[in-house]
């Protein structure tokens, strides 16, 4: 749900707390179209049943009525009304942004908590508890910040808690999806099979982004490789192909992939040919239809993306390729809460290329970088690549 949407949301409770009850009637649409017309204008009771979800509706509201709702409840207008939602929210939130604030001012506030939090972990017990109920916190953030360095401790409890308040298909996939991830750098099989099984209930419904729906089947795939089901994987795969098409043009305006987020995924298999099908089938960014995201992100991705392709190349033994990829990352570029758990992926990648002194220096950084973020997955790789060298 993105904040128009919210702030669509906000109005409604306003609104039903100025008239006294709960719209939830036709009758009580008529009841309110006359009491706004004691103080101003008169608006349809057909328009109210739009409003308040009691009829379908496939279009906006227009700036009229808009305003009109938001003078009721005693704003100057509707865009004033979503000006206070997100004054008190941000001081809650992060503190007072002040009035001239923008969604960059989110983000950037957003990723200064992350950092915080990163600095000082006992932050990760009790800062959910402030911040998940305002819709904005959930936005920037959780759904623009995840931190996947921190898969391995408590803070997969801000994804249970996120669902409490988002229940559309687009959050149940990105939070489920997280957490499966979580479940799975752990190696938490019981944990595993829950969240793949919640994500394989969750419909692609047309809202549905296109990181959270390139993750659904990723997710899936790798699920099915794990079980050794390569009927269900090879569907699966047939599923996500068709899937990719309808999400071509959103991947044109993202900073990545359709294709990037199933391979996130992938790279943990030994489905070699698929990934290079991800790889040499990428659709690259075109525009950007998000303007609030900073460009540090969009080079975080691209680290991101040349780490995944060394993996892939590095599966496929295709040391040329793998080496080529891997000298275009530039780790100084990860954003907040991802440099770790990137960084273990491209250490990874060097340890099995290097030889001698440098391959036990690549060795103690793994292990530094495990000791802290406790990914059981990954140390139970570096403990089967020594029984394989020694």
């Amino acid at each position: 749900m993105n904040i128009e949407e919210r702030s669509l949301n906000h109005l409604r409770d306003a609104v039903s707390k100025q008239f006294g009850k709960e719209v939830s009637t036709a009758l009580h649409c008529n009841e309110l179209s006359i009491a706004i017309e004691k103080d101003g204008p008169l608006i349809n009771p057909q328009t109210f049943r739009r409003f308040f979800g009691l009829i379908k509706s496939s279009g906006g509201f227009s700036v009229y009525t808009l305003d009109t709702l938001a003078k009721y409840c005693g704003y100057t207008d509707f865009s004033t009304f979503k000006k206070s939602l997100v004054d008190n929210e941000l001081d809650l939130f992060l503190g007072n942004l002040g009035k001239n604030s923008s969604s960059e001012d989110y983000w950037k506030l957003s990723e200064d908590l992350c950092q915080k939090i990163l600095d000082s972990p006992s932050l990760l017990t009790n800062v959910h508890h402030k911040l998940l109920k305002y819709p904005l916190a959930r936005t920037f953030f959780m759904e623009h910040h995840p931190m996947r360095d921190l898969s391995g401790t408590v803070y997969s409890q801000y994804f249970q808690d996120y669902l409490k308040y988002e229940r559309s298909n687009e959050a149940k996939l990105f939070a489920y999806g997280f957490l499966y991830m979580c479940a799975f750098l752990t190696q938490n099989e019981e944990f595993m099979a829950i969240y793949s099984e919640k994500i394989k209930e969750t419909e692609l419904s047309p809202e549905v982004y296109i990181l959270p729906a390139g993750r659904k089947f990723g997710v899936l795939l790798l699920q099915s490789w794990l079980k050794n089901s390569g009927e269900d994987f090879e569907e699966i795969y047939s599923q996500m192909l068709k899937a990719r098409e309808i999400y071509k043009e959103t991947s044109e305006k993202s900073v990545c992939s359709f294709e990037y987020a199933v391979l996130e995924h992938l790279i943990f298999t030994d489905r070699t040919e698929e990934m290079r099908f991800l790889i040499e089938n990428n659709t690259f960014q075109i525009y950007n239809d998000r303007e609030f995201v900073p460009q540090d992100r969009k080079e975080n991705h691209d680290v991101c993306w040349n780490i995944m392709c060394a993996v892939a190349y590095l599966k496929m033994k295709e040391y040329e390729s793998c080496k080529i990829y891997l000298n275009l990352v530039q780790l100084d570029h990860l954003s907040v809460g991802w440099k770790k758990y990137y960084a273990i992926l491209y250490y990874f990648v060097k340890y099995e290329l290097e030889e001698g002194e440098e391959k036990y220096k690549i060795k103690n950084v793994i292990k530094q970088l495990l000791e802290e973020t406790h990914f059981i997955y990954f140390s139970n790789l570096l403990r089967n690549l020594e029984m394989r060298s020694s």
